[in-house]
This record gives C-alpha cells, sequence and structure tokens, in this order.
C-alpha cells in the first residue's frame, strides 16, 4: 500500500499521519521530519537543506528524492509507506511512480488536505509557541512557503490525476477526528 497525504504547510498532515500509521501499521515517510533530523545532526545533507529552508523555499528535489528513496528501499517489505508532503513538483512526481512502477507496486490513494491560507497562518502562530518551531515564527516565511506549495502543488495533483490515481480531497479546517473519519474509509477499501 502506498499512499501520498498532501497538504500545505499546517494543514494537519502530521496529525492526520500519526492517525493513519497507527491503525493501518505502515511506514511513516516525513521528508519534512527527515530533513530538520538532517540539519539539526549537521551532515552535509542537512547543510544543503538548511541553506534553502532559512528562505522558506523548498529543497531541491534531487536531494529530497535521495531521502525518498533511501527510505523506500528500507520499508517496502512493510504493509506499506505513507509519504507526508511528498511528491512537491512534477520531477518528484515523476521519480516516485517509476520508482513504485520498477517494484511492480502503484500509489493506491493521494490524500489532499484542503484549508484556506487564512486557517494556515492561525495554526503557523499556535504552533510556533506550543513547539517552539522557528519555521514558523516569521510570517513572510510562512507565507513564501504556503505560495510555494501553492504553485507547485496543484500541478502535482493535476499530473497524478492523469495518471489514473484517485485524488481524495478532504476538508482540512474540520476537526481532526472529523478529518480522519472522511479518510478512514478509503484506506480501509484499499
Amino acid at each position: 500500500m502506498n499512499i501520498l497525504i498532501i497538504g500545505a504547510p499546517l494543514s494537519g498532515k502530521g496529525t492526520q499521519s500519526k492517525k493513519i500509521i497507527e491503525e493501518f501499521g505502515i511506514a511513516h515517510l516525513s521528508t519534512g521530519d527527515i530533513l530538520r533530523e538532517e540539519k539539526t545532526k549537521g551532515t552535509d545533507l542537512g547543510i544543503q537543506v538548511a541553506e534553502f529552508s532559512e528562505k522558506g523555499l523548498l529543497a531541491p528535489d534531487e536531494l529530497v528524492s535521495q531521502v525518498v528513496e533511501k527510505f523506500y528501499h528500507n520499508n517496502k517489505a512493510r504493509k506499506g509507506i505513507l509519504y507526508d508532503g511528498y511528491p512537491r513538483s512534477i520531477l518528484q512526481s515523476h521519480h516516485l511512480l517509476k520508482l513504485v512502477k520498477d517494484e511492480g507496486e502503484s500509489i493506491d490513494l493521494v490524500i489532499y488536505l484542503k484549508v484556506p491560507e487564512t486557517e494556515l497562518m492561525k495554526r503557523a502562530i499556535i504552533r510556533a509557541e506550543a513547539e517552539g518551531r522557528v519555521d514558523d515564527k516569521d510570517t513572510d516565511v510562512v507565507l513564501n512557503r504556503i505560495k510555494q506549495f501553492r504553485v507547485s502543488t496543484f500541478s502535482v495533483i493535476e499530473y497524478l490525476k492523469s495518471e489514473g490515481i484517485f485524488i481524495l480531497e478532504v476538508n482540512g479546517s474540520l476537526k481532526p477526528e472529523e478529518i480522519y473519519e472522511g479518510i478512514s474509509p478509503s484506506i480501509r477499501n484499499l
């Protein structure tokens, strides 16, 4: 089972991902978490990523695709993988589809959490205070991340649709439990 969960920064991907992996026992690939961990460790990858994230920019496709490919090969024997926040570009989408296709697999479901920008900004303030996330404190950085998401991800969704992959659009402004009630039946039916 290969499932993608896509949404703007602060759309609730992490919250819904936790619920999905808990219920279905699949591996969780959060490119954001992995890249933040690499930055904290001060690895070569982390240093490269830091140069982009400090400006609110996404890491280059090549770097992110390397991380995803390594994770996929280390976890493909499990029940499945939930890709959290990946792919974010046509190039990444193409890479992922080729990767799973080469292994005789496919992308089974794409969950798209739709949240208005005003709600995302409110969430940034709350998360910055609650978790001390530096990347959420600067409004300009948050707005840039949301803008980048909107520009790149709409084309990703259209590309995945054109490849015949089902896109489950979910109102991400609802309470987390209500959102999950809208998601879980689709996964159970895979």
